[in-house]
């Protein structure tokens, strides 16, 4: 019986090695199923840990919010789960601590049709477990967080409340987040209410906030920046194109990239452009191939942005993407890159320490997803 068992693992550990080679030389430009997650989920958070794994929390399914939680290791190419968040929850915002833990503050409950949450917890990679810590003053979802070079944790914006129509009302309250003491305090409010926007934490320490929407919907082109030594934001150059449910990130240049979200006319636009943080002024820059919200988005190790999935809208229909396109700063052009072999959306994307880039779980066209992918540069 020892020696049948010894033979098992053994076969077990093959099997593992030759999956993971598989995709360690897989082609470039291509995607890879990976192990599946154990339970499936769209609109939850997903964190790099310092020990390369990935953890995935929270997010809904059929309506409900989800309280529970699963790390992915680039090493078995597996999902294991972990301990349940103190408080299911849904489009949370999540950030990676100094410290190495991973934090998720606020989200709705359900699907996003019912209250907003202001708790935070940490989860801690040795015990695999969640910790409450201090609650923010203003529930809220759909709202931005970032790092300071400080440490600590500023929060804008966002849904404070929810209707059968979506969000009701937005807020201009922000708040910093002091891992140290583990409380939440008031800081400066920002010039325009807003929700579903663009946030990106600046080389110089500021963090930039990038259109929007109000609580009607509509479209926002403004933008502005917080800086932390006073406090307060002040507004910058507008978008070329106001937009909401876009996504925004640093690039190695300096300056910041928005990409898709939705127009004034309630669909997904191809349009991206530029923010210079010397001049303070947008530009266009190359149009996508596809247009696109709920789509991941991740820094390959080259410099240049992978973004995937996602949904096509227009006025009419609502179509589950499978394609995928990478930018490259140096020209300002998408090119078509490997499609997905799901079409997904509301779904994550991480870049591995390997350079690979992990895409999570998420809704296909007629039902919600346990499928991983790993894109391969």
């Amino acid at each position: 019986m020892k020696q049948r068992n010894f033979r098992l693992t053994i076969a077990l550990i093959a099997v593992v090695l030759f999956a993971a080679n598989t995709l360690a030389f897989a082609q470039s430009g291509t995607w890879a199923f990976t192990g599946s997650v154990r339970g499936s989920r769209d609109g939850h958070t997903a964190n790099l840990l310092p020990d390369g794994t990935v953890l995935a929390a929270g997010g809904e399914l059929n309506g409900a919010a989800l309280n529970s939680s699963e790390v992915y290791s680039a090493s078995t190419l597996s999902w294991s789960t972990v301990g349940n968040l103190n408080v299911a929850r849904n489009n949370a915002s999540s950030v990676v601590l100094p410290v190495g833990s991973a934090m998720v503050i606020g989200g709705c409950s359900g699907n996003c049709q019912s209250s907003t949450i202001a708790s935070a917890e940490i989860y801690n990679a040795t015990t695999r477990a969640w910790t409450s810590t201090g609650s923010m003053s203003t529930a809220r979802a759909y709202f931005g967080a970032a790092m300071l070079s400080t440490g600590k944790i500023l929060v804008a914006g966002g849904c404070t409340s929810f209707n059968a129509n979506g969000c009701a009302a937005v807020t201009a309250k922000a708040e910093i987040y002091d891992p140290s003491t583990g409380k939440f305090s008031a800081t400066g409010s920002l010039a325009v209410a807003r929700a579903s926007f663009g946030i990106a934490a600046l080389a110089n320490g500021k963090v930039l906030i990038a259109g929007g929407e109000t609580a009607a919907a509509d479209g926002l082109s403004s933008s502005e920046i917080y800086d932390p030594s006073t406090g307060k934001f002040t507004l910058t150059g507008k978008l070329n194109v106001a937009r909401g449910e876009h996504k925004a990130i640093l690039l190695s240049t300096g300056n910041v990239l928005v990409v898709g979200g939705v127009d004034s006319t309630g669909a997904s636009t191809l349009k991206t452009e530029t923010y210079n943080p010397s001049t303070g002024k947008w530009t266009l820059s190359g149009n996508l191939n596809n247009s696109r919200v709920d789509f991941g988005m991740a820094m390959l190790s080259s410099g240049n942005v992978l973004i995937s999935g996602g949904t096509k809208v227009t006025l009419t229909t609502n179509t589950v993407l499978s394609s995928a396109e990478s930018y490259n700063p140096s020209t300002g052009v998408w090119t078509k890159t490997g499609s997905l072999k799901n079409a997904r959306t509301g779904h994550t994307s991480t870049r591995l320490n390997s350079g690979l880039v992990l895409d999570a779980s998420g809704s296909g066209s007629t039902q919600d997803l346990t499928s991983a992918e790993v894109y391969t540069p």
